[in-house]
């Protein structure tokens, strides 16, 4: 089959491109803004600040809860059932909804009534972020960096546009945004094929490979949260340390989305993400330096430059996750519900410390510098020694003498050496099936339980190329999956293993 063939074979057609069936997520991210960040209906004897403060932390907090539990309940349910799916997304909606209502109703309700809204609002958007994090990590090719940096900005231009809008239009506006993110969460996941569905993209869990990059990341984007939630939580109606809530803020959010967004809209590859992983920590530790200094226009250049920073790092590991699921054939439920759980734990402990701080420190001058630099001293420790992992990875049970050894391009001996009994039997497969070079390349990953991604990330060549290699792999060998490989590679192990122990019998016997 020819490389058209292929590529015709493994991509169905879609009701949407890429970009535009995905919108619905920055959507929800609007959604989150909004909740955050935008004056709304108060209830009865509270100041506006006591209010945002409160909603921030009980959203922030709802949401750690929701993903810890989400994460766990959503992990087993199948991606390829679409009804379970859509019923999942729609019962979100409805509660997502409700919540809406009950906080835009604002000053019919009483304080506890608001919160209660609040904590609906933050279970409903855990699930919707949950299911559409997983469809993008199971649709059939990965283009999470595009739909994701196309989120960043649809999600900041939505609370930006919504700070001038009356407060009839902007209340209609909320109540629409969990539906129409669910909705076209469910009508995308109807039209893109998954890639559970690609036999060629399968491989086997590697969780010990993955806990490594995975805990560093964690580790950064908690401490990242914490200091942004303290600086948040400096609030009062007099005096606030970080204008976070200010329109002109929020673009910080756009600025890095366009950028991510280009950088994964002009590669076919996956792009080396270090220097945006530094750019996006500098942004962020230059923000956290401008903020002792409040004068207008530091306190909105640090504003800017922290939320710039954040949002950087936050779509980044999202997009990290996504690839280090697909990598090892993780459970992307499980494993980004626990990084976001942590994220959104530590903003909310971030938001009361730093509000009860505030209260007690407010009119010291020295107090805005000891947030400031613990943020920065705790934020080099990590980056130094904790410093964040980009694909291409290597797995703990991937050998890369296995490529000297087979049948590719490093091997010099001839046909016959390579038949010798000391070979392995992987060796004598590539030779038995007349693997080419690259071929055998390929192969000797897929015997260690190596995935399409994985192999794309260790030879660094686009994901057609390997699946190409895969089918010719599989074609000249007679099998169907990697299952069947393996399968294969037991036997003729196994086969070896019997001719050892005969001629060991008949050395003894003579």
């Amino acid at each position: 089959m020819n490389d058209s063939a292929v590529a015709s074979s493994e991509r169905p057609g879609r009701l949407f491109s890429p970009t535009l069936s995905l919108v619905g997520f920055g959507v929800l991210l609007g959604w989150h803004f909004i909740i955050l960040y935008q004056p709304l209906p108060l209830a009865e004897g509270f100041a506006p600040s006591e209010f945002l403060l409160a909603r921030q932390v009980i959203l922030n907090a709802s949401l750690g809860l929701a993903f810890a539990l989400g994460g766990r309940l959503l992990s087993n349910l199948p991606q390829g059932v679409t009804a379970r799916s859509s019923a999942v997304a729609y019962a979100a909606i409805a509660v997502g909804t409700a919540g809406n209502i009950a906080l835009v109703a604002g000053s019919a309700l009483n304080m506890a009534w608001i919160m209660v809204a609040v904590v609906l609002i933050g279970a409903a958007e855990a699930v919707l972020t949950l299911l559409w994090l997983r469809f993008y990590s199971e649709t059939s090719e990965n283009y999470s960096g595009q739909s994701l940096g196309a989120s960043a900005i649809i999600a900041a231009l939505i609370c930006f546009f919504s700070h001038y809008l009356a407060f009839e239009a902007s209340a209609l506006v909320l109540i629409a945004l969990p539906v129409l993110s669910g909705t076209l969460l469910v009508t995308a996941a109807r039209g893109i094929p998954l890639r559970k569905n690609d036999p060629l993209g399968a491989g086997v869990p590697d969780w010990e490979s993955a806990r490594r990059p995975y805990a560093k990341t964690t580790a950064q984007l908690m401490a990242m949260a914490l200091f942004f939630g303290m600086a948040q939580g400096c609030h009062s109606p007099s005096k606030t340390l970080l204008g976070i809530a200010d329109p002109p803020t929020i673009l910080g959010a756009a600025l890095a989305g366009a950028v991510i967004f280009a950088l994964y809209a002009r590669s076919t590859l996956l792009p080396n993400l270090s220097p945006i992983v530094n750019t996006a920590t500098l942004l962020f530790l230059g923000g956290m330096m401008a903020l002792p200094f409040c004068a207008g226009f530091l306190s909105q250049v640090a504003a800017v430059l922290i939320m710039t920073g954040f949002i950087f790092y936050f779509a980044l590991t999202l997009i990290f996750v996504i690839d280090l699921v697909r990598t090892f054939d993780l459970n992307l439920t499980r494993a980004l519900g626990a990084n976001q759980a942590l994220e959104y734990a530590m903003f909310a402990i971030g938001v009361i410390s730093g509000s009860a701080l505030w209260s007690a420190y407010e009119n010291s001058p020295v107090f805005p510098f000891l947030i400031s630099y613990a943020a920065i001293f705790v934020l080099i420790v990590i980056t130094l020694f904790f410093t964040t992992e980009r694909p291409p990875w290597e797995a703990d049970r991937y050998k890369p003498r296995s490529l000297e050894t087979s049948c590719g391009p490093l091997a010099e001996e001839s046909p016959e050496e390579c038949l010798e009994p000391e070979e392995s039997a992987s060796d004598v497969l590539c030779q038995r099936f007349c693997l080419t070079p690259r071929e055998a390349e390929v192969f000797a990953l897929l015997s260690k339980g190596r995935n399409a991604e994985f192999i794309q990330n260790a030879l660094f060549i686009s994901n057609h190329t390997v699946k190409t290699h895969i089918y010719n792999i599989y074609r000249k060998m007679g099998i169907h999956s990697l299952q069947e490989l393996l399968d294969l590679l037991d036997a003729e192990e196994d086969a070896r293993s019997e001719g050892r122990r005969a001629r060991a019998l008949g050395d003894e016997t003579r």
